[in-house]
């Protein structure tokens, strides 16, 4: 598998998508991964009208996890419980949205 890198860094604010956006934590190379050690959340706020919409993946980088599709409307927050592994977020929409990707 090919590895692509993200075009946008977590965190990130504001971010237009343009049909497709992807987000990727910055990798630490000696940092060890504890899969089942709890992180926190990885938050995206979709900013657009109430009738846009988006769908959001959440991924892991180790290609382990993907979690989605989650569905957002202009003004939705998702929230996604996520491990100590370095993690990306892919969000498409034909919609004039932009988005915020950060981790709490």
């Amino acid at each position: 598998m090919a590895r692509v890198s993200a075009q946008n860094p977590i965190p990130s604010y504001g971010v237009p998508v343009d049909h497709i956006a992807n987000f990727q934590e910055q990798q630490k190379s000696n940092k060890p991964n504890y899969p089942n050690k709890a992180k926190g959340s990885i938050i995206i706020k979709s900013n657009g009208s109430l009738s846009s919409i988006a769908i959001v993946y959440v991924y892991s980088l180790d290609h382990q996890d993907i979690l989605g599709p989650f569905t957002m409307h202009g003004g939705d927050i998702i929230s996604v419980a996520i491990d100590s592994r370095e993690w990306g977020v892919l969000v498409e929409s034909d919609d004039h949205i932009t988005v915020d990707v950060w981790i709490e």
